[in-house]
């Protein structure tokens, strides 16, 4: 098949940030939906080891006062129940209401939650208050995702994407200061604080929302082609008449996606080639949640202080401030190195680090180096993490799904994410604390063997998404192409071809012609 025209420029991150503030808003409106997940996660992690904290929610008087591996899954996993009724918000008005209006009402749940968390002082109140929290929680992780994905330009959907990972280390530095900061005040106050300013954040997010507009996307599948192209241009500022115009026509050429023409069921995520994407859009956000992260964020801090840190929560700031590090590192990398690599090398290396603490967790435990070698282990990990599970959970899930069931295959893999989160949480305690198994950093050797699985499927099943519309992706996924082909398959809905595609579609009706180059 041969070009009739020149390929188009690609817009690159500067270009973005000179000439598209609208586009820079949005990605920061929704970007700050996974600071307020990440602030969420580490100021309870934190809460659980302070003093006043125990005294309040545990057992026993005084110094004596503990939190049993009961209490703290009870408050940690309990909760995430509330995620089923954030994942039907999510899926229902996300398409129905928008975007935009659904995650105003995630905000004001929200803020409820918060209040209720921060005047909390018997273990059912505060785990109520966490429990109505996880609802608007997966409502941030769903839409936020989804919608990202659908303003994003193609050439930079990872960068853009990613800033999700960015946000949510730079929530937990931010976290773990204010934890240093307070876990020595003998009040109430020392986790109240923390905890009361997760009020904050979604009225940051709801003031933001009210500047920005829903994606193209979402008012073509409504059948409203104008203000599809209105916001379009507000958010490709810079771009020539040709290249928003070939743009459009490629949002228009994805696969079944005016709602008017077909009606979609949940059940259409586990049929046909819905199927794979959707368990591929639910692989990465699983794979993380026995790769060690547990013990790297909720229980971060009691792990370094069984372990006898000398000051766990200064070693928890210094591992924030390494994944935000890693976080940065990954936002260029995945787009630059593409999925598929950043997620084989990123998980090689996690693999080593689990093995290696696992490893220390069989020697003198009062050994100091052996303490120091597995909190600079921890560290590491923490980087690593960031740098590929980070970008490619919420990538990966946002880009696998065919544009009308985006929202609902996200809002079911960001749940399934939750449930198998909620199993981690409901067994650690039980596997690491003192007080139960007591296996303490051998843990690790657990995660070191879900690890070494994660690298065998993604190796064979995670295709390549770097760079492709998703008009070329639902091409790919209706051709069958094997994962390790998605690289040099050649679309004919591609920016290049879309002349040439649009034509044959109008003469062979819906079929679609692909042809595929072996490289």
């Amino acid at each position: 098949m041969s070009d009739t025209s020149a390929p188009l420029p690609k817009r690159g991150l500067y270009h973005q940030l000179r000439h598209n503030p609208r586009l820079v808003l949005a990605v920061f409106v929704l970007a700050s939906c996974y600071f307020n997940f990440g602030y969420d996660g580490s100021v309870f992690g934190g809460a659980l080891a302070m003093p006043a904290f125990i005294k309040q929610f545990g057992h026993g008087d005084g110094p004596l006062a503990v939190l049993s591996a009961r209490d703290v899954s009870i408050m940690t996993a309990v909760p995430t129940v509330g995620s089923v009724f954030g994942a039907w918000i999510s899926a229902y008005c996300g398409d129905k209401l928008g975007r935009r209006k659904t995650l105003l009402i995630g905000c004001v749940i929200s803020i409820i939650a918060a209040a209720i968390q921060t005047g909390s002082s018997s273990l059912a109140v505060i785990t109520v208050g966490r429990l109505i929290a996880y609802g608007p929680i997966l409502i941030y992780l769903a839409i936020a995702s989804s919608f990202q994905s659908e303003i994003a330009p193609s050439s930079i959907r990872g960068i853009l994407v990613g800033t999700s990972i960015f946000f949510i280390n730079l929530a937990s530095v931010v976290t773990s200061g204010i934890n240093w900061g307070t876990h020595a005040i003998s009040s109430s106050f020392s986790y109240r604080l923390p905890l009361g300013l997760q009020i904050l954040w979604p009225m940051i997010i709801a003031i933001g929302l009210w500047f920005i507009t829903d994606s193209p996307t979402f008012f073509l599948i409504n059948g409203d082609d104008e203000r599809a192209n209105q916001s379009l241009r507000k958010i490709r500022r810079g771009y020539t008449e040709e290249e928003i115009e070939v743009e459009m026509n490629a949002l228009k050429f994805q696969a079944a996606l005016r709602a008017e023409d077909v009606q979609l069921s949940w059940l259409e995520l586990f049929k046909g080639a819905n199927l794979r994407r959707t368990l591929l859009s639910m692989s990465i956000g699983n794979f993380q949640q026995f790769s060690g992260i547990a013990f790297a964020t909720n229980y971060a801090t009691i792990f370094l202080t069984q372990i006898g840190s000398a000051d766990p929560y200064l070693l928890v700031f210094g591992l924030s401030l390494l994944s935000l590090g890693g976080s940065v590192a990954g936002l260029f990398i995945v787009d630059w190195m593409g999925r598929r690599p950043l997620a084989l090398t990123s998980f090689i290396i996690i693999f080593i680090i689990d093995v290696v603490i696992g490893a220390l967790g069989f020697t003198d435990s009062n050994n100091e180096s052996v303490k120091k070698a597995i909190a600079a282990f921890s560290l590491l990990f923490g980087f690593f993490y960031a740098a590929g599970f980070g970008p490619l959970t919420y990538i990966v899930t946002a880009e696998m799904p065919t544009a009308r069931l985006r929202n609902a295959t996200a809002s079911f893999s960001i749940l399934s994410i939750v449930i198998l989160g909620l199993a981690a949480s409901l067994s650690l305690p039980y596997i690491a604390n003192a007080d139960a198994a007591n296996l303490g950093a051998k843990t690790y050797l657990i995660f070191a063997g879900w690890m070494f699985c994660c690298i065998i499927l993604t190796f064979f099943f995670l295709p390549e998404t770097k760079d492709r519309s998703p008009a070329e992706l639902d091409e790919m996924f209706n051709a069958g192409v094997p994962a390790r082909k998605f690289k040099g398959y050649k679309c004919i809905c591609s920016t290049e071809n879309l002349t040439t595609a649009l034509q044959q579609a109008e003469k062979f009706g819906d079929e679609i012609i692909h042809e595929e180059r072996i490289v």
